[in-house]
């Protein structure tokens, strides 16, 4: 019997496997969206997972109000811009770099306060956690680049998910979540928008430099995690640099496009168009099996050898 336990207690006294499970709230904190069906609430998880710019874009340039919150989420068809032709629809959602002056009619702030509340206490607690995790683990990753060698291996789960911390960090102080679908609760709406006028220049240019800044950290940031592996010993490109690099490059990839579609304006809906939304939900997929796969792998160094071979043997790090 005591043979049959003490592999068991080894396991659950193991910190890798917590570092790995409360990241799962970071997750769910960058993918939050307003969907009924859990369905369509883990392809939404997904596509954020494969493509950091969609759920940082929204995290880091919506206001923490009702009008920014439900306007991200309608689609071109719920707006109108009156000129002088008559009334006409925008080709995308006014959002970001096509951002414009929203003029909601008082029933219809009504109703998009109604989509919002506040975080519950859970929710800020176990983003906390999250942010924890996150937070300690890029400590560790910068220690043990920089510090004593050390021969037992780590996860790198949470220190490639820093990208997650403006979304986390939000939840943690209370911002305001979308509770009901505004596309729903505003189905048959037409909301005013116009755009900015000559005094309102300033706005609009804050508004394209803080898209574009958001686009550069969803494309740079993870690779973080990269070049700290890399100068952990045994310093060079391997086999831990080499996966976290296939990683990276994915969301460098799908970030990159992610924003190039944004400013072509092909965004008519929030998912995007058919084909890119298949293509970052599969990305998201793809990405945490890979993200569980190293998690499996950080827990013991051998598996490490016996899936890629004795190129990826550290037992000797520190002895170089």
């Amino acid at each position: 019997m005591p043979s049959i336990q003490e592999p068991f207690i080894v396991f659950i006294q193991n910190p890798i496997p917590q570092y790995v499970l409360v990241c799962l709230p970071a997750l769910a904190t960058i993918g939050t969206a307003p969907y009924s069906s859990l369905k369509k609430k883990m392809f939404w998880i997904f596509r954020c997972l494969g493509c950091p710019f969609t759920g940082l874009f929204y995290s880091c340039n919506t206001a923490d109000n009702a009008i920014a919150i439900c306007i991200y989420w309608l689609s071109s068809k719920h707006f109108c811009i009156k000129g002088e032709e008559g009334i006409s629809s925008p080709h995308c959602r006014p959002v970001g770099h096509h951002s414009m002056v929203i003029q909601p009619t008082t029933e219809q702030k009504v109703k998009m306060d109604h989509c919002i509340s506040d975080p519950t206490i859970l929710e800020r607690i176990s983003s906390g956690v999250s942010l924890y995790y996150i937070c300690v683990g890029i400590i560790i990753g910068i220690a043990r680049a920089v510090g004593p060698c050390i021969e037992t291996d780590w996860p790198y789960i949470p220190l490639t998910l820093a990208w997650t911390l403006p979304a986390v960090l939000k939840r943690v102080l209370g911002r305001k979540l979308v509770i009901k679908d505004p596309r729903k609760v505003l189905e048959n709406e037409k909301i005013l928008i116009n755009k900015y006028s000559e005094t309102e220049v300033d706005d609009k240019n804050s508004t394209d430099t803080h898209v574009f800044i958001t686009a550069l950290a969803s494309v740079l940031v993870p690779w973080i995690v990269v070049i700290l592996a890399y100068f952990s010993p045994p310093i060079g490109f391997g086999c831990r640099s080499k996966f976290l690099s296939i990683l990276c490059t994915i969301w460098t990839i799908n970030s990159t496009i992610g924003y190039l579609y944004h400013i072509f304006g092909k965004e008519k809906y929030v998912s995007g168009g058919r084909i890119i939304n298949v293509y970052f939900c599969a990305s998201g997929c793809i990405i945490s099996i890979l993200l569980f796969l190293l998690g499996l792998l950080s827990y013991s160094t051998s598996w490490w050898i016996d899936l890629f071979g004795n190129i990826c043997d550290i037992s000797n790090a520190c002895n170089v």
